[in-house]
Formats: structure tokens, C-alpha cells, sequence
């Protein structure tokens, strides 16, 4: 009997992305309330998205207009592309929907991808032509951290903004991802980051100009016989307008979920949509076996300031395994992946996750010296 893998095509996902590390300083007087005893990227990814919106449309927007969409500044001001992204006239995509996913995601440090010094991390990743935004939304952070962040208004001051390095170390103990990018990187300046080798060099300073680094693509290298993927954000996707727990989890639903997110952002701010036979990748999908599953349900709860109500935003989070040869033609997605996250509430940091390759039980892998170059610790 054939294997459907052999006759299955393998997407090959073009999505042009840029991913930053935005660092700040509290401000807040000794003994007062603080952000770094916070674990959970999750937890601070409303805020920082609220704070972003309210400072972005303050700082671009020059009609004053109480709405974006009678503005004739609609399809050229920097907010609605990078906040409120629209569906073009013409498009082929969520023609029911008036919005798109928005060209970014943030990723505020957590536990595991905690800091070594008394600083608020955020990590920013832009895809296509939001890169080219990048002034606009630092400065916009920067306001949003000098107006305080959370319900307690804890006051930040921008430190430096640094640039994710191919290649880099993901820093979390594995020696997955060790590669070029993870030895000394220098900024602009001649200073940079190079104390901590940690695959981040400086590329602007308050005072200072602020030039992006080009957008690139996310090869894949050659895939491992088995990955493990690591859930550090909260996971909601949903299946017959329910969200998929711990027991109903399979890979069908993860990789329906990821081939979706990823076929959108590709469409509207890719160079080339992606293509492919979704309904066979899906069928093959079901036949992909989930082992050593340890996932749990993590529950939490944002204040939506435009619902003026609290929303519960629980998901999944933990660990899972994927081998067999059923995997390869999904290991494009899953690679890309590990930038765009997957599920709802990725521009929030939710549904963010990493891949460790499996050679054999428990054992890291990289095949014939090849560098892995996954996100890199913020």
C-alpha cells in the first residue's frame, strides 16, 4: 500500500518576516509595583497590544477622526494597516470578514524565555511590509511604556531595540539552534549586545536612528526523523466553534489551525500565496500519531477595554511528539510556525511554540552539523 506522504505535495510557505527584541527599564520608585516577578508571556500580551494600539493611533493618526473607516487616509495611514488590518477591495480571502490577521506578533519574555538583568523584554516580529513600520511602532512602545503598562500603570523607559540574528541559540538549555547567529554580535554602534552572545545585536539607542534589518525568509533545514513541540504560549484553536482541549487534542487540529493562520498571512503580506492541496494535507493529518502528549489547560483572563468586560483566554500549553514519515510534508508549516505562532490571539503572543528535533528518545539532533536557526531567547 502507498503512503499518502509519498503522493502528498509539500507546501512551501514564502512569508518574508523581521523579528526584534525591545528592551526597557522600570521606572518605578523602590518597592512599588513592578513587572519583572511576572511569568507568562501570555498574561502581558494584552496589555502590551492595548498599549501599542492607543499610542500608535495617537502618534500617526492626523485627521482625529473617531473611526478609521470613513477616513480617506484609510488604505495609506500606518494604524489601520499594522492595528486594524482590512480586507482589500478585490481580495480572494475573508471575503466575509472585514479583517485580516495583523502583520505582527509580540512576544513578551517569559519564564522560559526569561532575562538575566533587571529588564522588560518584548520581542516584535513583522512580516512583509510592516517591517518597513518598524520606527512607528517603537516609538509608539515607547510611548506606551512612558503612559505605564498594566492596570497599575507601571512606567518603562526604552532602553535600546535590538535585532534577532540567523541562526541564533534559543537559549533554553537544549543546544537546539546553536549556530552562527549565537556567537558575538555587534550593533551599529560598535557596542551592541556582545557582553551577552545571546544572538541579538543593537540596532538603535534613544538618541540615536533607528533602520530596520531586511525581512528574510525561514528556510526549514532537513528535517528530524521526530520533533518535539513545545507550547509556551496558550493554544486556542477552535474545531465546530469549540476550543480544542487536552481531550480532544490531535494534530489534525493543530496543523488545520497552522496551515490556516499561514495561508492568510502569506495572501495578504507574503510575496507568493501559498498553494497547495489543503483538503489532502488536512486528510493526511488525521493519519499523524501525537505521542509522549503532556498538555494541560491554562486558564486566564484579559480586560477588553473596548467590550468594557472581561474575556477568558485559556488555552492549551505543554509538550507533544510528532514522528513518522506523515510529518515531512507538514514541516515547511511547522518551522514557520515557531514566528507566526498559531491559533487566536497570536498578535497578543498566544499560541507560541518551539521545536526541538528528536533523533531518538529524548536525544537532540542535528543532522551532519546543520545549523538550526529557531527563534532566538528574548
Amino acid at each position: 500500500m502507498n503512503d499518502p506522504s509519498d503522493t502528498t505535495p509539500v507546501p512551501r510557505p514564502e512569508l518574508p518576516l523581521a523579528r526584534y527584541r525591545v528592551r526597557f527599564g522600570e521606572c518605578a520608585p523602590e518597592g512599588g509595583a513592578s513587572l519583572l516577578p511576572m511569568r507568562g508571556g501570555g498574561y502581558l500580551g494584552s496589555a502590551w497590544r492595548g498599549g501599542l494600539g492607543h499610542a500608535l493611533r495617537r502618534t500617526v493618526c492626523v485627521t482625529r477622526l473617531p473611526a478609521c473607516d470613513p477616513c480617506m487616509l484609510l488604505r495609506s495611514c500606518p494604524y489601520p494597516f499594522l492595528f486594524e488590518s482590512r480586507t482589500p477591495p478585490g481580495a480572494e480571502k475573508l471575503t466575509r470578514y472585514p479583517r485580516t490577521p495583523g502583520p505582527y506578533v509580540l512576544e513578551p519574555a517569559d519564564g522560559r524565555f526569561d532575562t538575566h538583568d533587571a529588564s522588560v523584554n518584548l520581542g516584535v516580529t513583522l512580516f512583509g511590509p510592516a517591517n518597513a513600520h518598524l520606527p512607528y511602532l517603537v516609538h509608539a512602545l515607547d510611548q506606551a511604556g512612558r503612559n505605564g503598562l498594566t492596570a497599575k500603570r507601571i512606567v518603562l523607559e526604552l532602553r535600546d531595540v535590538q535585532a534577532e540574528a540567523r541562526g541564533g541559540d534559543t537559549g533554553d538549555g537544549t543546544g537546539f539552534g546553536a549556530g552562527p547567529g549565537s556567537g558575538d554580535q555587534l550593533g551599529e554602534n560598535g557596542s551592541g549586545n556582545s557582553r551577552r552572545h545571546d544572538g541579538w545585536r543593537t540596532i538603535f539607542e534613544p538618541g540615536g536612528r533607528l533602520s530596520p534589518v531586511a525581512a528574510e525568509h525561514r528556510a526549514p533545514p532537513t528535517p528530524p526523523p521526530a520533533v518535539r513541540v513545545r507550547l509556551l504560549t496558550p493554544l486556542r484553536i477552535k474545531r465546530h466553534e469549540h476550543f480544542v482541549g487536552v481531550s480532544d487534542f490531535d494534530f489534525r487540529a493543530f496543523a488545520g489551525g497552522l496551515l490556516r493562520r499561514i495561508s492568510l498571512l502569506t495572501y495578504f503580506f507574503g510575496e507568493t500565496p501559498l498553494e497547495t492541496d489543503f483538503a489532502a494535507l488536512l486528510r493526511l493529518a488525521e493519519s499523524v500519531p501525537v505521542v509522549e502528549c503532556d498538555l494541560h489547560w491554562r486558564e486566564w483572563t484579559r480586560r477588553s477595554s473596548r467590550q468594557q468586560t472581561k474575556l477568558q483566554m485559556g488555552g492549551l500549553v505543554g509538550r507533544f511528539e510528532l514522528a513518522g514519515p506523515g510529518l515531512l510534508p507538514f514541516w515547511p508549516i511547522l518551522w514557520l510556525g515557531q514566528w507566526t505562532h498559531a491559533g487566536k490571539g497570536c498578535s497578543m503572543g498566544l499560541g507560541r511554540y518551539v521545536l526541538e528535533p528528536l533523533e531518538g528518545k529524548g536525544a537532540v539532533s542535528r543532522p551532519n552539523g546543520e545549523s538550526w536557526p529557531v527563534p532566538v531567547r528574548l
